[in-house]
């Protein structure tokens, strides 16, 4: 099974290949998503920028503008719960947030 740090990059992989996702921002850290950030860069792992915050998956997406945001953000979350799921990580619930549209 993978680590946490591990899943959370497939589900990063797993939200930009979504059609109509163009950006993947850092959701709000924690300081416990902080401290394992700090120590995938160490490790020279980029961070990964889908948050997992006690038992709910934060993820924050720009979408391309060329289909509807809402339709974007569904397929968003369905496919960071499914990435997510499959990679053993129990998530209660994903957050899926628009910050910018086109």
């Amino acid at each position: 099974m993978s680590t946490d740090a591990e899943t959370l990059a497939t589900v990063d992989a797993a939200v930009l290949a979504v059609p109509g996702v163009a950006e993947l921002y850092r959701a709000r850290p924690t300081v416990e998503s902080a401290i394992t950030a700090a120590r995938g860069l160490v490790r020279g792992a980029g961070a990964p920028r889908v948050v997992l915050d006690d038992d709910v998956l934060r993820v924050v997406i720009g979408t391309d503008g060329v289909l509807p945001a809402p339709e974007t953000a569904r397929a968003a979350h369905l496919a960071a719960l499914a990435a997510a799921t499959a990679g053993g990580l129990v998530v209660a619930r994903a957050d899926v947030r628009v910050a910018r549209v086109g």
